[in-house]
């Protein structure tokens, strides 16, 4: 048995609250290199260091997940009382030989082993850490709209120079009149595409058309609509079951802000100097060819952007202005959370102070962000809600559209991916194939809407949530911004109508599998690395999802399970049971007692 592939965090993801009294532990091993597993727990205060030799109460560990390289073991089992713990691991290799896996080391297994381990410990947990993530999150289907070419619903809001919808090209600095009456207007459409949750591009006052540049952070920017139509959209998405999540920006302001001006005016003498980082005087940046960039800039950016100063987050009045800004969109509107672009500029402190300060004024409010290499800390540790897990969107595109791994590899990156989470918080991550600042998934697949297809199948299948970037369902198109921000086509003759059916047979198979979709297993079955195929079952309570995806050139076998039903499928040939290019199946079945 390779011990350097042996490992268990009893600080990270591989220890977890599950329940009332349960918790999960894990451990990975190399590919096959366990045969068995078994957890050996008790409470803290038994055996070893007291006067009594420890008797462990043993638990069958289970194969969770598995690739080429990697295995992942777990178990779940009741705490103690005393909700104290301490354990350890008897691993038999499939070799046959015996170990025992403390917190110190792995060794042969003998008869006295217990008598001189020294176990991992889970100290004191306190009652409900399990249940900090609000549970809606975990069951949302979300839609991310950015407002200005979504729809257009109030045509009396528009801006002087407005473009009519559809006909021209989209670029940086035209309107369209999207605004939020053209969302109300279309809560239909959400509904059909089984849609629960929206997520919305700012709404503050703004010189652009996507207004990630508030110039007024408290209010609703005029071409958008009055704070009116705002709050009558949330009171009616709200009776419909759905939530809203607004974008906002925290980690700086903009240059030409009253704040950041009056800095610029009055250097250390201005009352909102220590506002922001400020690495010398005077205040100033050397202009490049590219006026949004620089790399000799007397201040702290996002970015290398010279017009977008960082905020001290630590600074007391900071924190009291952006404190005060989010309690008021939070109990004015009654909003269900925000979206922190950038999360990876700031710091851990600043935002675990956010998520209890939004705790006390709405609980249930959802904090979400973009990943990130913070991203898993923070989600663990309930610092955020939610976020965009954009590492598996990369890893996903690797795979099926750029071709830059196989399968094997994409399996193993997955699983990586998967547990770097706990069970609890991996089903509140996002996955959204494209967005506002990359390019559209029908283009990133060169328009080869089976692929576009399979993808979409693909992700609403995982232990996670779906997110859409508006247009998907009608096969919207565009590479790099801004040609990926085209207005929505409400027109039959302009929309993918075979890529809105099925959207919406996405929506009603994730509807009504919600609880196996959320809740149950996932278990790979086969791959192959040679002919480009993949399979994964997802099951709970007697009830079994199979899946089967082909991104060979070449068409494979499919035998559908006894007692088996038809879901959806791709490039099926039922009467050759055979499987075709970027085709797939799947099937509910019943699983095998």
């Amino acid at each position: 048995m390779e011990k350097a592939a042996i490992f268990h965090d009893a600080q990270g993801a591989m220890v977890f609250e599950t329940g009332v009294n349960a918790i999960t532990l894990r451990f990975r091993s190399k590919h096959e290199d366990v045969a068995k597993a078994e957890l050996l727990y008790g409470d803290m205060y038994d055996g070893p260091g007291s006067k009594d030799e420890w008797h462990p109460t043993v638990a069958k560990m289970k194969l969770i997940l598995r690739s080429s390289s990697i295995d992942f073991w777990g178990v779940t089992v009741q705490l103690p009382k005393t909700r104290r713990l301490k354990y350890a691991f008897h691993l038999i290799a499939s070799s046959g030989e015996e170990y025992l896996y403390d917190s110190h080391k792995i060794e042969l297994y003998t008869a006295d082993s217990l008598t001189h381990t020294a176990p991992f410990i889970v100290p004191y947990s306190y009652p409900n850490e399990a249940f900090k993530q609000p549970a809606w999150i975990q069951n949302t289907l979300w839609y991310h709209i950015l407002i200005d070419r979504f729809a257009n619903g109030d045509p009396h809001s528009d801006p002087e120079d407005v473009v009519e919808w559809r006909t021209k090209e989209p670029s940086n600095t035209n309107f369209f009149g999207g605004d939020l009456q053209g969302i109300k207007d279309h809560l239909d459409h959400f509904s059909a595409l089984g849609v629960t949750g929206l997520i919305l591009s700012p709404i503050f006052a703004a010189f652009s058309n996507h207004k990630y540049d508030a110039v007024d952070p408290y209010s609703v920017d005029p071409y958008f609509g009055r704070k009116e139509n705002f709050k009558g959209l949330i009171e009616e998405t709200h009776q419909r079951g759905m939530h809203v999540v607004l974008e906002i920006v925290l980690d700086h302001l903009m240059d030409f802000s009253l704040q950041w001006q009056d800095v610029r005016q009055k250097g250390e003498n201005s009352d909102f100097f220590k506002w922001f980082i400020i690495d010398s005087l005077p205040i100033e940046y050397t202009p490049t060819d590219d006026p949004n960039f620089s790399t000799d800039i007397s201040y702290q950016v996002k970015g290398n952007d010279p017009h977008q100063p960082k905020l001290n987050l630590h600074n007391a009045e900071v924190r009291h202005y952006l404190f005060d800004l989010i309690k008021y969109w939070i109990i004015t509107f009654d909003i269900d959370g925000f979206k922190i672009m950038d999360p990876q500029e700031m710091d851990r402190s600043f935002l675990t102070a956010l998520m209890q300060f939004v705790q006390k004024i709405k609980p249930g409010f959802c904090l979400m962000s973009e990943t990130n290499s913070q991203t898993p800390a923070l989600i663990n540790n309930s610092i955020l809600n939610a976020a965009v897990d954009q590492d598996v969107v990369h890893i996903l595109r690797d795979y099926f559209v750029q071709k830059k791994i196989n399968v094997a590899e994409m399996i193993t990156a997955l699983n990586d991916d998967m547990m770097k989470y706990k069970a609890t918080s991996q089903k509140s991550l996002l996955l959204q194939l494209d967005g506002p600042y990359s390019a559209r998934l029908m283009s990133l697949c060169e328009e080869d809407g089976q692929l576009d297809r399979l993808l979409l199948a693909f992700i609403y299948l995982l232990p996670m949530s779906p997110s859409l970037y508006y247009g998907t369902e009608f096969g919207l198109k565009g590479r790099r911004v801004p040609a990926n921000r085209e207005c929505m086509p409400w027109k039959a003759s302009e929309q993918d109508q075979t890529m809105y059916r099925f959207i919406k047979l996405l929506g009603e198979f994730r509807s009504e599998n919600n609880l196996i979709l959320n809740e149950g297993s996932f278990n790979w079955v086969q791959f192959s690395n040679k002919n480009d195929y993949l399979s994964f079952t997802r099951s709970s309570n007697g009830k079994r999802i199979f899946a089967l995806f082909n991104v060979g050139y070449g068409s494979i076998k499919f035998v559908f399970p006894p007692k088996s039903r038809l879901i959806l499928s791709q490039n099926l040939l039922e009467e050759q049971n055979r499987i075709g290019h970027n085709g797939f199946v799947i099937v509910e079945a019943y699983k095998k007692e």
